[in-house]
């Protein structure tokens, strides 16, 4: 894929790792326009192959339908081998497996992707599910 890189969107900070994995820590509320970069973002690197995306919900403020409707009509589920989040509320999980539900749903998604959804609590835990997953797909 690509070199280490790094962006700040917004309050929004990312951070490519070689060779597939995206790191976003999410700072307070989305604001849509921090949500259309992150999608571009998100298409650029797609581009290249999938990637891991790793997101920290830690800091991260609730996620209005607005936003959610945005990643859901232009975000697309082949860009991502996983999406992990961690310190993910409730709200936010709910927020995450609609919008691939909406994908699926309105035919954007060929399969039902939410195996692609994954909740851990700690920066350890989600490079170690990286990790796993991963090795899984190399052995398919």
């Amino acid at each position: 894929m690509e070199n280490q890189r790094e962006w700040t969107l917004g309050a929004q900070k990312l951070r490519f790792e070689p060779p597939d994995t995206l790191w976003v820590t999410f700072q307070g509320k989305l604001s849509l326009e921090e949500v259309r970069l992150l999608v571009d973002c998100y298409r650029e690197l797609g581009r290249s192959g999938p990637f891991f995306l790793v997101g920290d919900l830690r800091e991260g403020g609730r996620v209005d339908r607005e936003i959610q409707r945005y990643f859901s009509e232009h975000a697309d589920t082949a860009w991502v081998h996983a999406n992990i989040f961690i310190g993910a509320r409730l709200a936010h999980k709910a927020a995450a497996k609609g919008i691939f539900l909406a994908a699926w749903l309105t035919g954007r998604s060929e399969t039902n992707e939410l195996s692609k959804v994954h909740f851990v609590s700690s920066p350890e835990e989600a490079s170690a599910l990286v990790a796993r997953l991963r090795e899984r797909s190399d052995d398919s």
